[in-house]
């Protein structure tokens, strides 16, 4: 069964792409079921019991997200991992761009997902930590950065 479930999966991460470019973290909470965990870096792991906390989560994210410049989301390198008929571990590289289409953001991260009604939902992520990201810095040119752990709870910050 798993595997007629893979509509449903590239369904929730174009509905995904959607949603991010409303920058409106209530919204693109509407594609997590609770309790939902994030796990970031080193001992970095948030839990979630309600949308609401959730909204509020992504949405500082989204904030961020635009205030660097971040207009556009895609997705990529889409990887299956059924855990039987019920769920899959979906993995994904992000680029998030500018307004002319250059990456500004760019890192992986895995969902757990589950089906309800044939709708994909996830409970958990993890960040691939340790993969690098891309940074447009302000002279045009792409610079790597290491993907290391927060201090503040985010799943990543910018190294120069």
């Amino acid at each position: 069964m798993g595997e007629r479930q893979e509509p449903a999966v590239k369904e929730f991460f174009q509905d995904f792409v959607a949603v991010f470019s409303s920058f409106d973290g209530d919204r693109v909470a509407t594609k997590f079921s609770f309790p939902y965990m994030a796990k970031g870096p080193g001992d970095v792991c948030h839990v979630f019991d309600s949308r609401i906390q959730l909204a509020e989560y992504f949405q500082s994210y989204l904030d961020e997200y635009y205030s660097q410049g971040c207009r556009e989301c895609r997705y990529s390198n889409l990887s299956l991992n059924w855990l039987g008929s019920e769920s899959v571990v979906a993995s994904v590289t992000w680029n998030l761009a500018d307004t002319s289409g250059a990456t500004v953001i760019s890192w992986s991260e895995s969902y757990m997902l589950t089906f309800v009604n044939g709708r994909a939902f996830a409970f958990a992520t993890v960040d691939h930590v340790g993969e690098y990201i891309i940074r447009l810095d302000a002279g045009s040119h792409n610079q790597l950065s290491k993907f290391v752990p927060a201090s503040a709870g985010r799943p990543f910050h910018w190294c120069a």
